[in-house]
C-alpha cells in the first residue's frame, strides 16, 4: 500500500475540497471512553443515520431526525435518549461538537471506513485456511438444519465433534456481541486434526423453523441428527464422534450421550447447566446483582424463588401469567412494560422447559469420557454449583475451573469487566482452546 501513498493523498485532498459539506459515511469518535460510530447516509436530499457501539456489541441502532445546515449537523437518538450536535471542520474529515445523554460531553468524530469501524476480533479465522470447509444440510422429523463441516486435509478418517450453542436462537458461529466463539473453536480444532460440524439453530440462517413449542429436549434431537449425519461421511471415523456444548448446549451434550451410549465417543461441557434450571436461574440473578453492586435482599430472593417456583409448577399459561404479574408487581423494581415483556418470555414452552429441566439422570447415564469446564467469573452458570454436580453425578468426569474467565471463557481484568463481553477483544482464552484440543486428541485414539 505504501507505494500508492502519493496518489491516495491527492485523492483525499481533492475529496475534501469537493465535498466539504458532505456528511455521508462512517464517523468514529469516543464518548467518554466508549468508541461510537455513526453511519450517515443520504437519500433524496434527506439524511439518515445509525449508531454502533462496538465495545458493547451494539450495531445499527436507529437514529431519529438528522438535520443538516451548511456545515452543521444534529442527530437525535431517541432510543437511548441522546443527541449529537457537531460542526464540520475545514478539513472535511472532522466533526467537533457535543454528545448529550444525561450529561453533555465535548466530542470529536473523524471519517473512517466500514472496515476500520469494525470490532477488533483478533482470533476470528481468516483465509487462507489449511483445511476443507463444506456447507452441509441434514434433516430429521421435517426439520432441516444448515451448517459448516470443517475437515483436516490429512489423516482421514478423522475424529469429529459437533458444536451445540447455548440458550436462544443462534447461528452456527454462536455469534454474540461481535464475537464468533464457535468459528474460533472450529478453526483451532480442525487445525489440530479434528473435524468439526457447527450448525444454525432452528429458524436461524439456513435452518428451518420447526414447531413453536420446542424445548431443550427437542433441540437435543437436532444434535443427535448432526451426529447421525457425521456417521454417513466417509472422511469421518464413526467411532470417534463427540459433542461439545456451551451453556444449555452442555446439557444437550449429556442428553445426547445418555441416549446414544454406543455412538457418542466423548462429551465436552463448556459452562454446561448441570442442576435443575430453576436453581441456575436463581443463582444467576444473585450473582449478577452482587457483581454490579446491588445485592439482592432476602425479601427479593424469596420473591425470585416464588417466581421460578411458579414457572416450575403452573402449566396453564394464563394462570402462570397472572401469578407472575402479581409477584413482579410486589417487588417494585419492575416497570409495567418490563413485567409484560418478561411474562411473554417466561411463558414460552422453551423457557418453561429450561426452568423445569433436571439434567441429573442424563449426566448419571453418560458413560463416555467427559470434560467439563467453567470460568471462575462466569455469572450465568456458576462454576461451583454446576461442576460439583457433574463430578458428583459422574465421578470419572474431568472438571476444571479457569481463574479470571467469564461465561464465554474470555480473560478479564476484573469481575465487573467480565460481564461486558463486547468490550473484550479476545473471543476465547487460548489456554482453553489448547486444553480442549489436547483432551480430544488424548481421548480419541485411532481404531485398531
Amino acid at each position: 500500500m505504501k507505494r500508492h501513498f502519493c496518489v491516495i493523498l491527492v485523492a483525499l485532498l481533492f475529496n475534501v475540497v469537493a465535498t466539504a459539506s458532505d456528511f455521508t459515511g462512517y464517523w468514529k469518535g469516543d464518548v467518554a471512553t466508549l468508541p461510537v460510530v455513526f453511519n450517515i447516509t443520504k437519500e433524496a436530499e434527506r439524511y439518515n443515520a445509525t449508531l454502533d457501539s462496538p465495545k458493547q456489541g451494539a450495531k445499527d441502532i436507529p437514529c431519529g431526525d438528522v438535520n443538516v445546515s451548511d456545515n452543521n449537523i444534529t442527530i437525535d437518538i431517541p432510543i437511548i435518549s441522546a443527541k449529537f450536535v457537531a460542526e464540520m471542520q475545514p478539513d472535511g474529515n472532522t466533526l467537533t461538537g457535543t454528545f448529550t445523554q444525561g450529561r453533555t460531553l465535548s466530542v470529536t468524530f473523524t471519517r473512517t471506513t466500514k472496515e476500520s469501524s469494525a470490532l477488533y476480533r483478533p482470533q476470528e479465522p481468516k483465509p487462507p485456511f489449511i483445511y476443507t470447509q463444506t456447507e452441509v444440510e441434514f434433516s430429521h422429523d421435517g426439520i432441516t438444519l444448515a451448517g459448516t463441516l470443517t475437515t483436516p486435509m490429512w489423516g482421514s478418517p478423522h475424529p469429529a465433534v459437533v458444536l451445540v450453542t447455548g440458550s436462544g436462537p443462534q447461528n452456527r458461529d454462536e455469534e454474540i456481541m461481535g464475537h464468533k466463539p464457535f468459528a474460533v473453536i472450529a478453526d483451532y480444532l480442525t487445525r489440530a486434526g479434528i473435524a468439526v460440524l457447527r450448525y444454525d439453530d432452528r429458524d436461524v440462517g439456513g435452518s428451518s423453523k420447526g414447531p413453536d413449542d420446542a424445548t431443550t429436549i427437542d433441540l437435543a434431537q437436532d444434535a443427535i441428527a448432526a451426529i447421525n449425519f457425521l456417521k454417513t461421511r466417509p472422511e469421518i471415523d464413526p467411532s470417534r464422534i463427540g459433542i461439545l456444548g456451551h451453556s444449555e448446549g452442555g446439557t444437550i451434550a449429556f442428553i445426547c450421550a445418555s441416549q446414544m451410549k454406543d455412538e457418542v465417543a466423548f462429551v465436552i461441557s463448556l459452562a454446561g447447566v448441570a442442576v435443575k434450571g430453576k436453581e441456575v436461574m436463581i443463582r444467576q440473578n444473585v450473582m449478577l446483582s452482587e457483581a454490579v453492586g446491588t445485592p439482592i435482599s432476602q425479601e427479593l430472593h424469596t420473591t425470585l424463588e416464588q417466581i421460578f417456583g411458579a414457572i416450575d409448577t403452573i402449566d396453564d399459561n394464563d394462570k402462570l401469567a397472572d401469578k407472575l404479574r402479581s409477584l413482579m408487581t410486589q417487588t417494585q423494581i419492575y416497570t409495567p412494560q418490563k413485567i409484560e415483556h418478561d411474562i411473554a418470555t417466561m411463558t414460552l414452552a422453551w423457557y418453561k422447559g429450561l426452568v423445569r429441566l433436571d439434567p441429573t439422570e442424563y449426566i448419571k447415564q453418560t458413560e463416555c469420557p467427559v470434560l467439563a469446564i467453567n470460568g471462575e467469573w462466569d455469572l450465568q452458570v456458576d462454576a461451583n454449583q454446576n461442576l460439583s454436580a457433574i463430578k458428583e453425578l459422574n465421578p470419572s468426569a474431568t472438571t476444571k475451573t479457569y481463574p479470571g474467565l467469564n461465561h464465554l471463557f474470555q480473560e478479564s481484568r476484573s469481575l465487573a469487566q467480565s460481564l461486558n463481553y463486547g468490550a473484550i477483544d479476545q473471543t476465547i482464552s487460548p489456554k482453553v482452546l489448547e486444553d480442549i484440543a489436547g483432551w480430544i486428541v488424548n481421548t480419541t485414539t485411532s481404531p485398531k
